[in-house]
């Protein structure tokens, strides 16, 4: 191993060197002015230009042929789309240089989804697999001058429905409040894409990742894989390089080198030299190892836990057939540690306890054991080539990180996503539970779908293997849960359809992954009673077990904000509540006045879970007044609707979070964080990046330090104190100030002592409520007085329903603006300073004619004065921004 300077690596950039011959790549993408793509459907009734990436509904979107898909009824009414065949057709020039090489490749990233391809006439190969990339020998197809690449598809809904017919298996359909499509589970599409109760079906086609074609006489490195292992002082990192040339050519020679930067500026390079026999298929591994000082490098954080620091690791193939020639990878990789630890809870908990059941359930990053914050990803967009958008996904990770989330889940019925998301979230520090792209239903086992989920596993796993953000991979979502729980009426084949689940995930699945990652924990299911599960034959009597691995818990009929209906887990990897998006966001969908009703035709049509609006009218009842007479009452509706979510979400977190100390509940990611059209969801993001309530409450009740109240159901409250730092906090003080709703003035106030250890919660204090006979009159703050702890948020507690509170009061609210000095980057920032005379509850600021971001929002608010910062990129002036201002709260 030699040591160079950074700069030397950075100049072996293809462009600088001198007497090697770099290969040639030629985009086929719609960027290349050289490149014409045109899309016909079958009857040639419409012809219009294509684009690569792309898909046919937002191609036909751009030429005016169909307006807004996420209009009205629109995600209905163009789903002829959906029936129809499609073809694609690509005009370019080839030069007779670029013919000499001796291989000629088409390299097609992502092609959504059965396709037949051919080049210049003839048949060059067919595609089943949206998450594959595919890459096809032409060579023999192509000419000097203009060729011509020509992709056929299938209607999707059409091929799933024929597959079905003679490979059933359940659901037969989604259901009919879905408005949406059969036999998803026939397809290796995004499941989505046929309709799920968050979202539209839009089973779009289209060529939706780059495309190219690569020359070369060599071979070119398609992937690397990384494996890092800490040993004592040092780090060994061993990586794997995956090779691909020509059919025609049966070895690869040449020198295979890597260089790593390391802290200081330095780079270690190592090198060997190769001469590997290929595979049929052109393709060979190699590996390449090194070994670097522990003291080079500062290992990779979580969010909120640590920096993370990530390292420029380079490796270059050079030829030494006929001319030099290279091809080079760039990866950067993160040094850490991660493991899921699945113990013997006894001797965290104690086995005389019934929390010492069972095993534990917890992730542990640099040997630190993690509580993970965070919530669940669903794709971007409906149309996945425009949710490899890099500003809506760096919009929504730079949220999650705001919101001090260290973890998300990539949920199951969507997309292997970016490298460019994975790339963000490494160096946001936010961790993946990766799951593979099967979800809530049963699955076909016969070889073609077997052969090509082989191939999806294998690609996705080595593309993604080296970020240090995947922390754990998962087979399905939901999938043993609904087969033990008879979701899909298969009971009556409950042993055919348990062969089958084990086929795909056990005997297929897990030992790709397993030989490919073996650094990483392989779940078979979420939720799952996870190693209990396995040892039960991989569908356990109960997965729901909360002595075991992770839940998922939805519970629409109790009270939402009462902290004793939660069941304990040991990791809670999905929870959630619906609202309704703002009238903001509502507008971008609909501008017709009679849609704003919650019985309209439109809202019905928007609402895709079963009873969704009753459930979210009952759990806005039990806490809130709303009359239905109010002429405002779909405005209050919506308003009310986030509210209870928000309270609701902060309840149920809280709970996990308090029960780290007696059931060590090690993870909360609620559902979900993101949405993809103006409806009714689970989601703390609205689709267009306005933040609901729960976003913002999540900034605090997922706060590294936080006070957090327990109404127990004797009606005593228990005071918890959450830690996630490294660092125990000592001789704090607690102060409980009670309220009457009416006064910014507390009534009384309480101190209690209070300590807990790093990266832990403790119950510090019980107390009876103060004049609990009047309890409907007041409520508490909780705040925390500790050294060395820059800020924790306050928190509040009702006593009693806020319908039923007594004592509210009309708050007067002014309002008035100021500019920073310190704009940045051309984001400017505001001052919003607040005055009131009263108590209020949720105040709620809106700016609705500028597109900016609150640093705070839905106020309990307890004293007179305060401000809260503003952003914007809009060109506004401090006077017309307050203009813009305007407000909610609750009130009776």
């Amino acid at each position: 191993m030699k040591l160079f300077s950074y700069k030397l690596v950075l100049s072996i950039i293809c462009v600088n060197l001198t007497n090697i011959v770099c290969l040639s790549k030629f985009s086929l993408d719609s960027s290349n002015d050289k490149v014409i793509w045109k899309l016909e459907n079958k009857n040639k009734t419409i012809s219009v230009a294509g684009s690569v990436p792309g898909g046919v509904y937002s191609d036909l979107q751009k030429s005016g042929t169909i307006g807004d898909i996420l209009q009205g009824f629109n995600d209905v009414l163009t789903r002829w789309i959906a029936y129809d065949s499609w073809t694609y057709t690509g005009k370019f020039n080839v030069s007779a240089n670029n013919l000499e090489n001796a291989v000629a490749q088409l390299v097609l990233e992502g092609v959504d989804t059965v396709a037949h391809i051919e080049l210049n006439g003839r048949s060059i190969g067919s595609t089943n697999n949206m998450f594959v990339r595919y890459v096809f020998n032409v060579k023999q197809y192509l000419q000097a001058g203009e060729n011509e690449l020509k992709f056929s598809f299938e209607s999707p809904v059409k091929f799933a429905k024929i597959r079905s017919e003679k490979y059933f298996t359940a659901p037969d359909c989604v259901p009919d409040i879905y408005n949406g499509e059969c036999h998803a589970n026939q397809i290796r599409k995004m499941q989505a894409s046929f309709s799920w109760d968050w979202g539209p079906a839009f089973p779009s086609v289209g060529i939706w990742r780059p495309a190219r074609l690569e020359f070369f006489n060599g071979a070119v490195i398609r992937s690397l894989t990384t494996h890092t292992e800490k040993k004592d002082s040092s780090w060994s990192l061993r990586t794997k390089v995956y090779l691909q040339t020509g059919e025609n050519i049966k070895r690869i020679k040449g020198n295979l080198s890597m260089y790593l930067s390391v802290e200081g500026h330095q780079t270690f390079k190592v090198g060997k030299y190769l001469d590997v026999a290929t595979r049929d298929d052109g393709t060979v591994e190699a590996e390449i190892d090194m070994s670097i000082s522990a003291n080079l490098v500062t290992e990779w954080w979580p969010n909120g836990y640590g920096d993370q620091r990530l390292y420029n690791l380079f490796v270059f193939l050079t030829t030494t057939e006929k001319d030099k020639e290279i091809s080079y990878k760039h990866a950067k990789i993160g040094f850490r540690t991660i493991e899921l630890v699945e113990e013997d809870a006894g001797l965290i908990l104690g086995n005389n306890t019934t929390a010492g059941h069972g095993l534990t359930f917890y992730f542990k990053v640099n040997g630190y054991p993690i509580f993970m914050k965070g919530s669940n990803w669903i794709p971007s967009n409906i149309l996945p080539e425009i949710g490899e958008s890099r500003k809506t996904i760096n919009n929504l990770l730079t949220a999650a990180r705001d919101a001090h989330m260290a973890m998300l889940r990539v949920w199951g019925g969507g997309i292997y996503e970016s490298d460019y998301f994975y790339r963000r979230c490494d160096e946001l520090g936010i961790l993946i539970w990766q799951d593979f792209l099967f979800a809530c239903s049963m699955y076909p086992v016969d070889p073609d779908f077997l052969e090509t989920v082989k191939t999806e596993i294998e690609q996705n796993v080595i593309r993604l293997q080296h970020h240090p953000s995947i922390a754990v991979w998962a087979g399905n979502n939901e999938n043993e849960v609904a087969l033990r729980g008879n979701w899909y009426n298969t009971k009556s084949e409950f042993e055919k359809y348990k062969r089958e689940y084990i086929t795909l995930y056990v005997d297929t699945i897990k030992p790709i992954v397993e030989g490919i990652d073996p650094g990483r924990r392989y779940l078979v299911s979420s939720p799952s009673n996870g190693r209990k599960s396995e040892e039960d034959g991989y569908i356990a009597r109960n997965p729901y077990d909360p002595n075991y691995g992770d839940t998922h818990y939805y519970n629409y009929l109790a009270d939402s904000w009462d902290s004793n209906i939660y069941p304990q887990t040991r990791f809670a990897s999905e929870y959630g509540f619906q609202s309704l998006p703002s009238i903001k966001t509502m507008r971008s969908a609909t501008n017709r006045t009679e849609d704003y009703h919650v019985e309209s035709n439109y809202s019905k049509h928007r609402q895709h879970s079963p009873a969704g609006y009753s459930f979210i009218e009952a759990q806005i009842n039990r806490r809130l007044n709303l009359d239905k007479n109010d002429r405002k009452y779909f405005e209050k509706f919506v308003f009310y609707s986030q509210i209870s979510q928000a309270m609701a979400i902060k309840t149920e977190t809280e709970f996990y979070r308090q029960s780290q100390s007696n059931w060590y509940t090690m993870g909360a990611l609620y559902w979900q964080l993101n949405d993809v059209w103006q409806a009714p969801s689970w989601s703390g993001i609205e689709f267009g990046g306005k933040w609901k309530m729960l976003h913002y409450f999540a900034k605090t009740f997922f706060a590294p330090v936080l006070i957090s109240p327990r109404l127990t159901k004797t009606g005593d409250v228990d005071i918890y104190l959450i830690n996630d730092r490294f660092v125990p906090i000592n001789d704090a003080k607690i102060t409980v100030d009670v309220f009457n709703w009416s006064s910014l003035a507390s009534i009384s106030s309480k101190t209690y002592p209070a300590d807990v250890g790093p990266l832990n919660s403790k119950m510090q204090a019980t107390f009876t409520l103060w004049n609990a006979e009047n309890k409907d009159e007041i409520f508490l703050r909780f705040r925390l007085q500790a050294e060395g702890v820059p800020s924790s948020p306050y928190n509040y507690l009702f006593p009693v329903s806020l319908k039923n509170a007594k004592g509210l009061k009309e708050p007067t609210i002014s309002i008035t603006v100021q500019k920073k000095d310190d704009e940045n980057d051309g984001v400017n920032k505001f001052n919003i300073n607040i005055n009131v005379d009263t108590v209020i509850i949720f105040l709620w600021l809106e700016a609705d004619s500028v597109d900016g971001q609150f640093e705070d929002n839905g106020f309990v608010v307890t004293e007179a004065n305060f401000k809260v910062d503003f952003t914007t990129t809009d060109v506004i002036s401090a006077k017309e921004l307050e203009k813009s201002i305007t407000y909610q709260y609750y009130f009776q």
